[in-house]
């Protein structure tokens, strides 16, 4: 059984979804960020950078005592080899998905992300000229999905041809 650090954002969706998709049993230990439950001492023992997802495998890949896991990239590769799905064994396809998966987590994820709170923060109105935030992450979101959509010309799936 795994144990799921929780809270419905981005990163933490992206590992409960991998987790029904894989049909791995797992049970969800919320972690309310806008209470600061992530910066409680438990669990920054399971994450140190204070961020989750976070897991915990009690029956880890090779056996021994509970594996603990931080940062959704790391989550997802563990889980995809734990289960043997989604994370092709053959180099080239192997490569081709964790350059897809690292792309999302450096670029994707933050810099939309960064754009919604510069748009939130402009929208309310008491935070200054937020102009040059709005214009560059506006442009860095729309050549973000350039670089998807052309990764995506012509093919069914981003990456190694098939569901990952």
């Amino acid at each position: 059984m795994i144990d799921l650090y929780f809270w419905p954002t981005p990163n933490g969706k992206k590992i409960s979804i991998l987790l029904e998709e894989a049909a791995i049993p797992y049970k969800i230990k919320a972690i309310n960020i806008g209470r600061g439950d992530q910066l409680t001492a438990d669990f920054l023992k399971i994450s140190p950078n204070g961020r989750m997802p976070a897991i915990v495998d009690h029956d880890p890949i090779g056996g021994g005592s509970p594996l603990t896991i931080f940062e959704s990239g790391a989550i997802m590769e563990y889980l995809a080899e734990k289960s043997g799905k989604f994370w092709p064994k053959e180099p080239h396809k192997k490569y081709d998905v964790a350059q897809w998966m690292y792309w999302q987590m450096a670029n994707q994820g933050p810099k939309m992300g960064e754009q919604g709170h510069f748009r939130r923060t402009a929208n309310a109105g008491k935070n200054g000229d937020q102009a040059y935030a709005l214009l560059r992450f506006d442009n860095e979101v729309h050549r973000i999905y350039g670089v998807m959509n052309l990764g995506l010309h012509k093919k069914k799936y981003l990456a190694a041809g098939e569901y990952t």
